[in-house]
């Protein structure tokens, strides 16, 4: 991918109205190498913001081009300010180094955060999207995620589809018959059912034939039960629970600004007080014990003291305080309603009348009668009318009463567990009796008959309801089902695998790898430092913050805050992008843009900036350098010309707004001469039809306006001479050439060219010839032929 065009700029920053065609007709941005000059301000900055949100890198924030156009290799893409782009380059296809670029992932200032979006976390964040080796792992690990989760959701979508075979069930009887018929074919169960059913006719008959012969004891049978016992689902709760609702903390309300008389009046006959309240209730606006309708204020202050005191606190307390004692009072009369449904004169009637119809022997005692009696509740009975009578809490101590109680309690446990066994066994002697004066084969043979009829019908149902089939299916569609989870099984684990390689290399590999990289380069600008990643574990397997510490000769750790100079740390920022570019994919699809890359850089170091500028130009698809720096220009400048490396030189020249705002040209000292010496000719090249004269005169007019800065600011000021004096000296002899008539001409022309740009109409030919008078003029001033 590269970039050959700036076609439009309009109303973004610097740029009022810029057209490529106007300054650069048909030519394109060099395919490896374009270097552009501009001073500060002019509008370098103002590209690369471009570059960026077009590229996703960073979406345009607070200013906005009205209209902007690009052209790359692929295509022309175009901007507006209501819709955007109408497409995008790839994103992380334009690689920028700029104050961005070191202040998000290197340092901000003097200083490496190590915060949630601080530079260790976006650099480890960019170091990982951008990683060759990180992106190859990534990309297998999400080959196996994507396999992985291709086979989970063939095991549910398989599941769901055969969801009833899969879930049907057989019984544990039923797997009994399976296993007896599931190698049987259709012929040999059709076999079996037909005996089947001539068994149960058999069965059937049989028991018939049982049944009308037990008539003769039916009586016995039906007459004679088993008696109930009692359950003994009682309890108490335990002693700090009662206790705790004698000791029931109501609080009301003590800080009161009334008369205190009349406050300890209404706490001592609170109940008194309250119903007065309730008689009010039918007879308002009077007294409710006096009927005086003279005392309503007096009233109106007792109910308000009454509710200060008792407010919704101490209201909500009392219900708390009812609640538990309603629930203990239930407890209570539980134990008491047990023992008393206990009725022992109804149980030795039973077993009485038992004895005279059916003489059944050790049945009934009256010495039994006499010596099972209930226990007694007169604790249980005291417990309850204290709890029922607790109006409020008293604070009294309930502790022995309870442990009577408790007593009690065991003693009714205890008579109940006495009394159900003294019932099992009369229960065991009424089951012997029935046992002994019963046809006892004739019952076993009609249970067993029973027994028999139940199991051969439920193996008849079975073989009608075609449970075998449905069993074969199920067990055949588990088998596959097996076989897609273990499929989803083996992906898992190598997913399982791939991910824990790419977070292993994310973690240490890819860091480790980078620091190398980056401490070559840092001894390549002829630094002695060491640099060392931090090892101390975040637990984060999602964020892999990259965190180095910056080591001198001795060993010693440089911060970033007070312990490098300017110098090292924009070093530092350098090797951190040139091996951020060492570890990229496709670099030759890649831009790289620098924005004024150096700013406190010795010549040595910008020299090696350089060498290295060129040696990773080669490697990506097109290299920009944005610069406002003259020694680092002509640095780059010498660099490929020496060389004779390819590559264009570009200036980027400020202008006001009203002339169209900054513009791009070719920096070829005498282009734009030559221009305006053949312009004349240019305009005769064109067809008529073609010609638009007025746009010609604005795109000369410039041309002319700018060779003009040129002159006066390089050769005659020589503002180009800070790192070569002898420019200087040049340029002293040069003014020595030119008269005050030639220079007071030049101002005048200057003055023409910013007309051009307003669009005036002048005469029929907008200015034509005045524009070849001035040309012709310049060319004559500045002795150029």
């Amino acid at each position: 991918m590269r970039l050959k065009k700036i076609k439009t700029l309009k109303k973004y920053k610097a740029f009022n109205d810029f057209s490529w065609q106007l300054f650069m007709n048909n030519e394109v941005f060099h395919d490896e190498f374009n270097l552009v000059f501009g001073e500060n301000g002019s509008g370098k900055s103002s590209i690369v913001n471009l570059l960026k949100d077009i590229s996703d890198n960073k979406s345009f924030i607070k200013y906005i081009p009205k209209e902007a156009c690009l052209v790359f290799e692929s295509g022309t893409k175009k901007y507006t300010e209501t819709a955007g782009w109408d497409s995008k380059v790839t994103k992380g296809s334009i690689l920028f180094f700029d104050r961005e670029f070191v202040d998000k992932n290197v340092h901000l200032g003097h200083k490496r955060d190590t915060t949630q979006y601080g530079q260790e976390q976006e650099s480890g964040k960019m170091i990982i999207e951008f990683d060759s080796k990180a992106i190859g792992l990534r990309n297998i690990r999400d080959k196996h995620k994507e396999a992985k989760d291709s086979q989970d959701q063939k095991v549910k979508d398989y599941e769901s589809e055969n969801e009833k075979a899969l879930s049907f069930a057989l019984t544990d009887k039923e797997k009994g018959l399976y296993s007896r018929y599931k190698s049987k074919n259709a012929k040999e169960i059709d076999q079996r059912k037909k005996e089947l059913i001539k068994k149960r006719k058999i069965l059937e008959k049989d028991l018939e034939l049982d049944q009308h012969l037990q008539q003769k004891s039916a009586d016995l049978q039906k007459d004679l039960k088993t008696l109930n016992t009692f359950g003994m689902s009682i309890k108490i709760s335990d002693y700090n629970r009662y206790q705790s609702l004698f000791d029931f903390d109501l609080k009301q309300q003590t800080k009161i600004n009334a008369e205190q008389s009349l406050v300890e009046k209404i706490s001592e006959h609170k109940s008194f007080f309250e119903k007065g309240f309730e008689i009010r209730i039918k007879h308002k606006n009077q007294c409710p014990f006096c009927q005086s309708k003279s005392e309503e204020n007096q009233i109106r202050n007792i109910i308000d003291i009454y509710e200060k005191i008792y407010d919704s606190t101490y209201k909500t307390q009392l219900k708390t305080f009812e609640i538990e004692k309603n629930k203990l009072r239930d407890e209570i009369k539980h134990i008491s309603d047990s023992l008393n449904n206990v009725d022992l004169q109804s149980l030795f009637l039973e077993l009485k009348s038992l004895e005279q119809k059916y003489k059944i022997p050790n049945i009934y005692s009256t010495e039994d009668e006499k010596k099972i009696n209930k226990p007694k509740t007169n604790n249980i009975d005291k417990l309850n009318t204290k709890i029922e009578k607790l109006g409020m809490p008293s604070k009294e101590n309930v502790n022995e009463l309870y442990n009577k109680v408790n007593t009690e309690l065991e003693a009714i446990k205890g008579f109940f567990n006495n009394l159900n066994n003294y019932i099992e066994e009369k229960n065991k002697i009424i089951n012997k009796f029935q046992l002994e004066n019963t046809d006892k084969k004739l019952q076993t043979r009609i249970n067993s008959n029973n027994k028999l009829i139940e199991e051969v019908t439920d193996e008849i149902d079975f073989l009608n309801l075609n449970k075998i089939k449905e069993q074969k299916t199920k067990e055949q569609k588990e088998k596959n089902l097996k076989k897609l989870k273990n499929t989803f099984a083996k992906l898992r684990r190598k997913h399982e695998i791939a991910l824990n390689n790419y977070e292993k290399y994310c973690s240490t590999e890819a860091f480790s790898r980078l620091l190398t990289k980056i401490e070559d380069y840092f001894k390549e600008f002829n630094f002695n430092f060491k640099l060392e990643l931090k090892t101390e574990p975040t637990g984060n397997k999602v964020e892999y913050p990259f965190a180095f510490k910056v080591l001198d000769a001795n060993g010693d750790e440089r911060d970033f805050e007070d312990g490098l100079s300017e110098g090292e740390i924009q070093v530092l920022s350098l090797c951190f992008f040139f091996a951020f570019l060492d570890i990229q994919d496709n670099k030759d699809l890649k831009i790289l843009a620098f924005d004024d890359p150096i700013t406190s850089l010795d010549n040595n170091n910008l020299s090696c900036l350089v060498d290295f500028i060129a040696e990773k130009k080669i490697d990506f698809a097109q290299t920009f350098v944005f610069t406002h720096h003259r020694t680092f220009f002509k640095f780059l400048r010498k660099r490929f010309n020496e060389k004779n490396d390819k590559g264009y030189e570009y200036n980027l020249i400020r202008n006001e707004d009203a002339f169209g705002g900054s513009f791009i040209c070719k920096s070829k000292s005498n282009k734009f001469l030559d221009k305006l010496k053949n312009f004349e000719t240019h305009l005769a090249s064109i067809p008529p039809q073609s010609l638009d004269i007025e746009l010609k005169v604005v795109e000369y007019g410039q041309c002319l306006r700018y060779e003009i800065e040129r002159y006066i600011k390089n050769t005659l000021l020589h503002w180009d001479a800070d790192s070569d004096f002898t420019k200087a000296i040049e340029g002293v002899k040069t003014n020595k050439t030119i008269f005050d008539s030639d220079l007071d001409k030049i101002k005048s022309i200057y003055e023409f060219c910013n007309w051009t740009t307003s669009h005036i109409d002048v005469g029929e030919d907008y200015g034509v010839g005045l524009l070849k008078k001035h040309i012709t003029e310049f060319l004559s001033a500045i002795k150029y032929t």
